[in-house]
């Protein structure tokens, strides 16, 4: 029996797999530097800056070397992203511009990357706020090397597990060595660029674990459970050995789940059940082809827009989207076209504030209002639709006028397209998100004009349920084993089959293991999860008992409570 001397602290698992060992807590580094009302000489805090610069590129371009020989060039992409930022025109007004008014470099360096950084850390978007992150660790970078603090190695013992508050990406890329078998912080999130970067390295991790840094010390004892988010101080005896065998088990699986790889997914007419992956961004392909995903059922594309000042133009996403067609090799990627709305900030886009943003101007509503965003994007994906198996899906779609509307707007850009003798796919397809009630009861209509469906499960609970997905007062109704989310889930299945049209998954849902019966058993023909699940997915899919798909989904559609369905589904998975 695991004893409670010390209330475990609870966190956003980041990186999975559970890591025991002894505390090192990284501390941000203090640079002493005068902030006194004395003038400094701006041509020699210019120049001093301006060397500094200069150097950090060149300590930052040996890492991201080493970082893609080591964890190869989709992570060392990450590091060079420093680069870009310390080379931003605004910042280096900015810079230079607080130096002639008297500061020295590093007053410049810190009081600007605070501007920058406190500006990106007002929007609440996991992707944007990871820029508030990188800010902070190229301010921290480029002050020790203006103090002559710049040594490039971080050495620690094994058994390691670190504690900070932040822990930056320029730190996790250093701990190839297998040292640090575990790391805890009190920011941060499943999309930082650290989490990524531990995910490659194998290492648990643990964010967004509240006032833990000032709860440790130094080489206290500590378990790291990044499968259930849990960390444990100075665990007893009981809990010492039950992780120790827990981890053992959890290496086993993980193991096991390798066997996987390359094994189709085969329904029981011959066809295949694709098991696509959601992506954000083109670092994430080669994680897709790593976990033998079928290809890509969800690209986000919103990073394009939310991690810049200015709105991409066409040559920018041409570039993405033709990257992305031919590093799948010839796998698929459902494009999703911006898909956004009021309960975001976007610094290249002004958007409305309203006080209801999830009814609001959002996905294809805000697109059609800003028509010029949504050319610009369909260009730039016909245009690379030429160079491999892309096609387009259309967010928050409510009304058949929006999806006609929408393929009127394709069609006139193919012909603007033909006319200056630009290569396309002539026959991409066009997909539509079924993620609201009044799409899933046009459903019929909607599949005889569009040529997939892909039931977005988030939205989806969320509309029906009428649970706001973030408000914990209301989580119990957030859950797809009710049975109107998932009748509506069989209604639409049944709307693509009768138009002879494909239907996917994806959300969270998607990767609910013990709904995989019931999807297969309803006519979903595919689902799109994160890269770690595909696996895992495949490992259910194997388990289930041939022809009785059909039978599990005539019972769930019959029962009438949340709970009985759960439990239901646990038995016969």
């Amino acid at each position: 029996m695991i004893t409670d001397a010390i209330e475990p602290f609870i966190g956003i698992s980041c990186s999975a797999g559970i890591g025991i060992g002894k505390i090192v807590r990284i501390k941000e580094k203090s640079f002493n530097f005068n902030g006194s009302e004395n003038r400094h000489d701006s041509d020699v805090e210019t120049e001093r800056l301006k060397r500094a610069i200069l150097y950090f590129h060149d300590l930052n371009d040996k890492l991201s070397k080493r970082v893609d020989s080591s964890l190869g060039e989709r992570n060392g992409d990450i590091i060079r992203s420093h680069n870009v930022i310390i080379d931003d025109p605004e910042m280096n007004e900015l810079f230079y511009k607080f130096i002639r008014s008297g500061r020295s470099a590093e007053e410049a360096v810190s009081e600007v990357c605070s501007i920058f950084s406190d500006m990106f850390g007002r929007i609440d978007d996991p992707i944007v706020s990871q820029k508030k992150t990188d800010i902070e660790d190229v301010k921290q970078s480029l002050l020790g090397v203006l103090a002559g603090d710049f040594q490039g190695e971080d050495e620690f013992e094994e058994g390691t597990v670190l504690v900070g508050k932040s822990i930056p990406p320029s730190l996790v890329s250093k701990l190839e060595n297998g040292h640090v078998v575990g790391i805890v912080s009190e920011s941060g999130n499943a999309a930082s660029h650290s989490a990524i970067l531990a995910k490659c390295l194998k290492i648990p991790m643990i964010m967004g674990v509240d006032n833990i840094f000032n709860s440790v010390y130094d080489n206290d004892e500590i378990i790291v459970d990044a499968i259930n988010g849990i960390v444990v101080i100075a665990p007893d005896d009981d809990e010492y050995y039950f992780y120790k065998k827990k981890r053992k088990e959890y290496l086993q699986r993980q193991k096991e789940l390798e066997e996987y790889k390359g094994k189709d997914t085969i329904l029981p007419d011959g066809s295949k059940f694709a098991i696509m992956c959601n992506i954000t961004g083109n670092a994430d392909v080669k994680k897709v082809l790593e976990a033998d995903g079928d290809g890509v059922g969800l690209y986000r594309t919103e990073f394009l827009y939310m991690n810049s000042d200015s709105l991409p133009t066409e040559e920018e996403q041409f570039a993405t989207y033709k990257k992305l067609a031919e590093d799948l090799e010839g796998r698929p990627a459902v494009i999703r076209t911006l898909d956004i709305g009021g309960d975001k900030e976007m610094p290249c886009l002004e958007l409305p504030k309203e006080d209801n943003p999830f009814l609001g101007l959002r996905g294809i509503r805000l697109c059609f209002r800003e028509k010029e965003i949504l050319q610009t994007q369909l260009r730039a994906i016909l245009r690379a639709s030429a160079f491999g198996n892309l096609s387009i899906l259309i967010p928050m779609i409510t009304d058949i006028g929006e999806l006609l509307d929408f393929k009127e707007l394709v069609d006139k850009i193919k012909k603007e397209l033909d006319s200056e003798g630009i290569s396309y796919n002539s026959d991409i397809k066009i997909g539509c998100m079924i993620e609201t009630p009044s799409s899933v009861f046009i459903a019929k209509e909607l599949a005889e004009e569009c040529d997939f469906f892909s039931i977005g499960t988030n939205d989806l609970v969320q509309y029906t349920m009428c649970a706001d997905r973030g408000n914990a007062g209301v989580s119990y109704l957030y859950s797809p084993y009710f049975p109107a989310v998932l009748r509506m889930i069989r209604e639409v299945a049944k709307s693509a089959a009768g138009a002879g049209i494909p239907v996917s998954i994806c959300g969270e849902a998607a990767a609910e293991e013990k709904l995989l019966p019931f999807f297969i058993g309803v006519g979903i023909k595919g689902l799109s999860v994160t890269t770690d699940m595909v696996l895992q997915i495949k490992k259910a899919f194997a388990s289930i008992e041939p022809g009785s798909t059909e039978k599990i989904a005539k019972k769930v559609l019959g029962m009438t409570r949340e709970h009985e369905i759960m439990s239901y589904l646990r038995e016969k998975l």
